[in-house]
């Protein structure tokens, strides 16, 4: 019998409104207090056990209701012991049967709805529902969730008196839990409770009310729990839900965000920011995300910290066997929250920086989308461009006085306001380079200009003739960045396997190279510029602290990690004689081999069965951290020079990587077609049709290859194709032997008007398959 629905507001006829009296509820003003002690009470001090909200009441009392929350402590707990036979799954299906198969021959669910609220109205009871009877550790919870999962599915087909049943119960459960909740086996109730389905129901405004209302009294006990079961939840949360179930989670919290914003977002108030940084619930629940969130870094919260230097060397995870598999459940752009983008960004951001103690979303950089924290990133460089702009012309007038002043021998009259000239290069970053000396000339001019790297960057070619208005400073990026990365320039070292690169320990440049690296990648984020680099994961996480993992290392060098697993994975104690290893590090330097030892002696250390382990982490950490610590270091501080700020600690590795290469997603050709500026051409062209359809017809392979042969990139930018800006322009009317041409400094295609479908496809993967173009490698 499928469920009806029931009745948000039947828990105020029920028995659970008849089950307390209303507690004294205490109260944290000095009127209060001073009512109080009038009487004669002492008073004390104390915070709500669920919410932490600080509270005064009398000494005397032994149960309040918090004013903050509204939940109910008990100071003295509650008298209460698991019952010898907890609900289980069993008991439900035979009163289910039993139900069905009355004597008057009529369906009755009397005796279902007395097991329910008998199981289900204390704490030691709910609590002990669907155990297992295993001791509960960090991998498992102690509640069998498959059968949970069953019991909930037969549950929600009864009629609403059944729903009610179990509502009433969680409901007064939440209001009043009777303890204080300080041992991991008192978390087991939350993981029965995530489960309930009626909490996602919000079929009509008075149920998704009574929901959220019994969401927001969860929310706020999971967010102040002690940190040490916070680490039980994010450990259950990810090793005994399925990818498919923690995503409804995410989504189920999510949504109970956006309702609350909706709802704030719909008044009146003009101080809109004000509301939400004041709400504790919505604080509560991007608590409880932050805890899926950790559940889905599996790596951090494994992180042995061996020591925090400013490189990242020494961050160490200590992997447990076949660690190197194991990976993120959901992508990070699952925890987005749309809602979020749509607040005051800037005043968030500016609240979060000062250390205010009120909640900003910024805390919680994972709701925040990527294409938002750009935009905050674009307003911090703003506002840190504008401060170094009005001290440029600041200094240009106290240059062009003192110079005044120096000619005409102290007479101020002459002195003249800043040409138009001079107002217009005051917010901009010029670099005059020569093509045949690109990188020597851009260091000394970036050295140069140190203080300036925030403006907007403009090339001049010289020798040259053009303006630039995007383009020379793509092409600047693109030939810069191929001279940097040419494997013959040996600064990086490439796995032809996997196709990255790594910094070569034994480079023969100077540190100052490796130090243009990092700026010219700093630039290309805040000049909103794509760079088809062929670097791992692995640098993005070291950049930002992040601890490096053997998954990382399986990234860029799969051999060597493949290597790593057989030793991890040998379970025979003639390890010594099988891989004939010492605790020695090596790398290639131009053709030789450079051994470096992995400890004191280590060629003298031989590998066995019992450090083995010891051996993997001491390589991995030579090769991601000690082997190239000085060219990092040099790296990582002209990244930081022009990204260095509180804006870039909003994202993750994955993001900055996505901001740097562009999206690897499959390419909607559809939607980049919307987005296609035409010169000489229109979208109903008969050349213009076929280029679309021979488009849409290459497999992703192809597609990525046309898209570089246009844009230099076969990545499209992070916040998406509507981006990324694409023309395509007619290079005459006639037909032409001649292959299409492109300009990828400005993302152009140019076609001559090619006679049939076939001819232009031909030409197509004859010029893109033959063009070197601006390919890194």
């Amino acid at each position: 019998m499928a469920s009806q629905g029931y009745s948000p507001y039947a828990y105020l006829s029920g028995t659970q409104s008849q089950q307390h009296t209303p507690p004294p509820r205490p109260s944290s003003s000095s009127s209060s207090s001073a009512s109080y002690e009038s009487q004669g009470s002492h008073l004390i001090i104390g915070k709500c056990m669920y919410c932490k909200s600080q509270l005064c009441y009398p000494q005397a009392v032994k149960v309040f209701q918090c004013v903050t929350c509204d939940t109910i402590n008990d100071l003295i707990p509650a008298p209460g012991t698991a019952p010898l036979e907890p609900l289980t799954l069993q008991q439900i299906q035979n009163e289910v049967q039993a139900g069905k198969s009355g004597a008057t021959g009529d369906i009755d669910y009397t005796r279902l709805e007395a097991l329910l609220q008998e199981k289900l109205k204390k704490f030691a009871a709910f609590n002990s529902c669907f155990g297992t009877g295993r001791p509960i550790t960090y991998d498992h919870c102690g509640v069998d969730l498959e059968e949970t999962r069953k019991a909930f599915a037969l549950l929600v087909a009864m009629p609403n008196s059944i729903a009610r049943a179990v509502m009433i119960a969680v409901e007064g459960l939440l209001k009043r839990p009777g303890k204080e909740i300080r041992e991991k086996e008192d978390l087991k109730f939350v993981m029965i409770m995530l489960e309930c389905p009626w909490l996602s129901r919000h079929r009509n405004p008075q149920e998704s009310e009574y929901h959220h209302n019994i969401t927001k009294r969860l929310f706020t006990i999971i967010s102040n729990l002690p940190s040490d079961l916070h680490k039980y939840l994010s450990s259950w949360f990810r090793n005994c839900l399925t990818t498919p179930i923690f995503h409804n989670r995410i989504n189920f919290v999510n949504k109970f965000i956006t309702q609350r914003l909706s709802n704030q977002q719909k008044s009146n108030d003009r101080n809109q920011h004000i509301i939400y940084q004041s709400d504790a619930r919505i604080q509560a629940a991007a608590r409880v995300m932050h805890l899926f969130f950790k559940a889905n870094q599996p790596h951090e919260m494994e992180m042995l910290d061996l020591g925090k230097n400013r490189s990242g060397e020494g961050y160490v995870v200590n992997t447990s066997k076949n660690s190197a598999v194991k990976s993120q459940k959901i992508p990070i752009d699952e925890y987005y929250n749309m809602i979020v983008d749509l607040i005051d960004l800037p005043v968030d951001f500016c609240a979060w920086e000062s250390r205010s103690a009120m909640f900003t979303f910024c805390q919680y950089p994972f709701l925040i989308s990527m294409g938002a924290k750009m935009q905050i990133m674009a307003w911090d460089a703003k506002r840190q461009m504008e401060i170094k702009m009005q001290k440029t012309i600041e200094a240009l007038v106290m240059q062009k006085r003192q110079k005044a002043l120096e000619n005409l021998n102290g007479d101020a009259s002459g002195i003249t306001l800043l040409t138009q000239a001079e107002l217009q290069q005051a917010p901009l970053l010029i670099l005059k380079v020569r093509r045949n000396n690109l990188i020597e000339e851009s260091l000394t001019q970036l050295s140069r200009n140190e203080m300036d790297l925030k403006k907007s960057l403009r090339i001049e070619f010289i020798g040259e003739d053009g303006v630039d208005a995007g383009g020379l400073r793509k092409e600047w990026f693109l030939l810069l960045v191929r001279q940097l990365f040419d494997p013959q320039f040996g600064m990086f070292v490439y796995d032809d396997q996997s196709s990255y690169c790594w910094f070569n320990p034994a480079s023969f440049e100077s540190l100052d190279q490796f130090y243009l690296v990092g700026v010219v990648i700093g630039l290309a984020i805040y000049n909103s510029t794509i760079l088809d680099l062929p670097l791992p994961l692995a640098v993005y996480k070291k950049l930002l602290n992040t601890p490096v993992t053997l998954e990382d290392l399986a990234t860029f060098r799969p051999d060597l990690a493949k290597g790593f697993d057989q030793l991890l994975n040998y379970e025979d104690d003639d390890v010594e004689d099988v891989f004939c290893l010492n605790f020695v590090g090596s790398y290639e330097a131009y053709g030789e081999s450079v051994e470096v030892p992995l400890m004191p002696d280590g060629a003298n250390n031989p590998v066995t069965n019992h450090n083995k382990r010891q051996y993997v982490e001491r390589y991995a950490n030579f090769i991601m951290n000690s082997s190239i610590s000085d060219q990092f270091e040099s790296f990582r501080r002209g990244f930081y020079l022009v990204c260095g700020g509180h804006a870039l600690s909003l994202f993750r590795p994955e993001e900055i990587e996505f901001l740097v290469r562009g999206s690897a997603e499959p390419l909607d050709i559809d939607q980049l077609r919307s987005v296609t500026v035409y010169e000489g051409f229109n979208d109903e062209h008969e050349v213009i049709k076929n280029f679309w359809s021979i488009f849409k017809e290459f497999d992703d392979k192809n597609q990525r290859r046309l898209l570089q042969f246009i844009t230099a990139s076969d990545r499209y930018p992070a916040t998406g194709i509507a981006n990324l800006s694409f023309k395509i322009t007619c290079m005459g009317s006639h037909d032409s032997q001649r292959y299409p041409t492109t300009h990828t400094c400005f993302n152009q295609l140019c076609l001559y008007n090619y006679k049939g479908r076939d001819k232009l496809k031909n030409m197509l993967q004859r010029a893109m398959n033959e063009s070197e173009g601006f390919g890194v490698k």
